[in-house]
């Protein structure tokens, strides 16, 4: 891991070494110091352009994650975090986090949107991921299903112990997380409040901490208002409470009526969102200024296991040339290479299901002030 990385407690102001997630002072979660002062390379699509205050490693595993898009729905601003590659905000921490490793085998627990992120990003970066499912609490079995198709991964039905090699809430794990702060500030400008779901508080401690640094360098001149919102039946953390306590942020209780009404109206504008996103959708709705609340992944996830390469369709096949005879392509530009034989949606669905497979990958390029996605076959698909 990251050697000679200095911490920060934001509750008793502890800055220096750790081994350990946690302040040796107090025990609250630490976040990572920034690897320097903010440089923006506005020509990367991905957390890439805040690469010079991130703690990578001797390696940068990334899949396009962040910079995803801000929309309005129904009169509130939403920062859509289901465009991340897994559906989630997770893949900012796990690009972070993954960067970092250097054995070849990381050991972890599963928990839904966390694992599955993380294992795909170690899987990209020919890592083996170990995970272990206890079979006596009940999963998100559509996230295990996923998990079940990657060759990478080994599930063991046990309880996870010591020697687990990572925890949702890791301070590399905030360090990525904390980019959704620095995206607002470059989508909105000066942001007047933040909707979160409140969980754990990880995601909400991060977010609070990309801004306190945004503030510190001079980007911005204030702190936003921080409204947490958890189901009307839930406890507050430690962290919710510090947040409280010290940032001003208040918290909102939501029911289920509410939440299944907002998870309908969402989907009808094309958002598939779990109930704990939903919640803060409803608290933005009902809030009287401009706030932005943070979708933080979807509910909709696919767990399909690849054919063998005998079954290509001949478009697939000609897409597949397509690209081993160029560089990164756009779908686009696949289709005017191939105009006389497929039409635009022909080819977006080629390319889509050579994706599934693993023959074809994705990144995601700056095109003027556009975020696209392109293509490249891979070198080992044969």
């Amino acid at each position: 891991m990251l050697s000679g990385a200095r911490f920060r407690c934001l509750r008793c102001g502890y800055i220096g070494p750790s081994n350990n997630p946690l302040c040796p002072r107090c025990g609250f979660p630490l976040v990572m110091e920034p690897r320097s002062f903010l440089k923006i390379d506005r020509g990367k699509p991905s957390i890439l352009r805040y690469a010079s205050a991130l703690n990578y490693g001797s390696r940068v595993v990334t899949l396009g994650e962040g910079f995803t898009r801000i929309r309005r729905i129904n009169g509130v601003l939403i920062k859509d975090e289901s465009r991340n590659p897994t559906g989630s905000f997770m893949d900012r921490g796990s690009s972070v986090f993954i960067s970092n490793v250097t054995s070849d085998e990381v050991r972890v627990s599963f928990e839904e949107d966390f694992t599955l992120s993380l294992a795909t990003y170690a899987n990209t970066a020919g890592i083996r991921t170990r995970v272990y499912v206890n079979p006596n609490v009940p999963g998100a079995y559509p996230e295990l299903l996923r998990l079940s198709t990657m060759r990478s991964v080994i599930i063991e039905f046990r309880e996870g112990g010591q020697d687990l090699d990572v925890h949702y809430g890791e301070p590399l794990f905030l360090e990525g997380i904390k980019t959704i702060a620095y995206e607002l500030y470059e989508q909105v400008g000066e942001v007047g409040g933040v909707v979160l779901p409140m969980e754990r508080g990880y995601l909400a401690l991060a977010v609070y901490e990309g801004f306190r640094e945004l503030l510190e360098w001079g980007f911005i001149g204030d702190l936003p208002s921080f409204i947490l919102v958890k189901h009307r039946f839930g406890q507050v953390t430690d962290i919710g409470y510090w947040l409280v306590r010290n940032a001003g942020a208040k918290l909102v209780d939501v029911g289920d009526e509410e939440t299944i009404r907002s998870m309908v109206e969402l989907a009808r504008s094309g958002l598939y969102v779990k109930p704990v996103s939903a919640m803060a959708y409803v608290a933005a709705a009902s809030l009287g200024r401009d706030y932005v609340v943070v979708i933080t992944g979807t509910g909709l996830k696919e767990y399909r296991v690849s054919r063998e390469l005998g079954s290509l369709t001949r478009l697939q096949e000609a897409v597949l040339r397509v690209l081993e005879g160029s560089g990164p392509l756009t779908a686009y530009q696949v289709w005017e290479r191939l105009r006389d034989v497929a039409t635009v949606q022909g080819v977006y669905k080629a390319l889509n299901s050579l994706v599934k497979r693993g023959l074809v990958s994705f990144d995601y390029e700056i095109y003027g002030s556009r975020k696209v996605r392109v293509f490249r076959a891979l070198s080992n698909y044969r």
